[in-house]
């Protein structure tokens, strides 16, 4: 039987996020948009119906899904590999930086994000077809010519009261989804690998790194100095900007165009930070270990998880 529920979040990353590290293992989760928290296991969360099907005649619908399940092979040994040795380097680099890139890039959120913005573009150019009943049965003309098949049997009066009524959806195939995520991830595994990294690890007494749906935390160094324009879209291969990303509730990466590669143990007021960044980040839940780790916050204080959605709620 093939299996239909995909994720995005891969399973082998969202596992060292929980207490034992296991597929069995549970997550503490704070869902923000249902405002409420829970524990499950790793398949429980960041998984969509059919996210990695492609449904093209002559093409195995599985193909994809069988792909990604086996780099997540490779990256779960990686992840363990990593964790044992502390050392981020040769293989285990290559392969948790495009697991960094797969993350990056795919999330029912960011094709949302593109659906919509196809959609807005459709819905322009439509506009302009009933800017006149001329224009409109000039353009279905053209349409009949291409395609014979086409119906034009919809009056102009009819397809422009169904536009302005707005009761419909655009949508977008996920193939192209699926075809623009690989797009992306070929342009930026390259500007990963340029990037230095800071491997920064925290022991067991410290609080935990925690992780979210949105997991791979781009930024600009020093904001302020960015105009406002700019501001809110910091790019990949950008100067002064900073890559966060929580590895597993012991060890984090840090990339950066400027600074040397290295290794740093952190306290907990710096997981802290960092937790408080993976939480602006997030499109709807955050992951943990427990709920007693800790955050900054609104004056630089230390807080615990248990106290989030008390102030979200506020």
């Amino acid at each position: 039987m093939t299996a239909r529920h995909h994720h995005y979040l891969s399973q082998c990353y969202l596992k060292e996020f929980t207490k034992g590290r296991g597929k069995k293992s549970k997550l503490a989760v704070i869902d923000f948009r249902e405002k409420k928290t829970f524990e499950t296991i790793p398949r429980n969360v960041g998984g969509i119906r059919d996210f990695n099907r492609i449904d093209v005649e002559g093409v195995d619908p599985n193909m994809l899904e069988r792909q990604i399940s086996e780099f997540e092979s490779d990256a779960a040994r990686a992840l363990k590999n990593l964790n044992e040795t502390r050392d981020f380097s040769g293989n285990i680099k290559e392969i948790i930086l495009n697991l960094i890139a797969l993350i990056a890039i795919r999330s029912p959120e960011r094709r949302e994000h593109l659906r919509s913005f196809h959609a807005d573009i459709a819905e322009r150019m439509t506009s302009l077809s009933f800017e006149s009943k001329e224009r409109w049965e000039s353009r279905v003309k053209q349409i009949k010519g291409e395609n014979p098949e086409f119906d034009d049997s919809v009056s102009y009066e009819e397809a422009k009261e169904f536009f302005e009524s707005k009761n419909y959806t655009i949508e977008v195939a996920r193939e192209y989804h699926i075809h623009m995520e690989m797009v992306q991830m070929e342009t930026i595994i390259p500007l990963l690998f340029g990037r230095s990294w800071i491997l920064l690890t925290a022991n067991a007494e410290t609080s935990p790194f925690i992780t979210s749906d949105n997991p791979v935390c781009l930024n600009w160094k020093e904001p302020e100095k960015v105009p406002p324009l700019y501001r809110n879209s910091p790019g990949f291969g950008l100067k002064g900007t900073q890559i966060y990303f929580p590895v597993s509730k012991d060890l984090a990466l840090i990339g950066d165009f400027e600074e040397e590669s290295g290794t740093a143990e952190v306290d907990d007021y710096f997981v802290a930070g960092l937790n408080t960044v993976v939480m602006h980040n997030l499109y709807k839940q955050l992951y943990a270990p427990k709920l007693g780790f800790k955050f900054h916050g609104p004056k630089g204080e230390l807080m615990n998880g248990n106290r989030v959605l008390s102030m979200f709620n506020a």
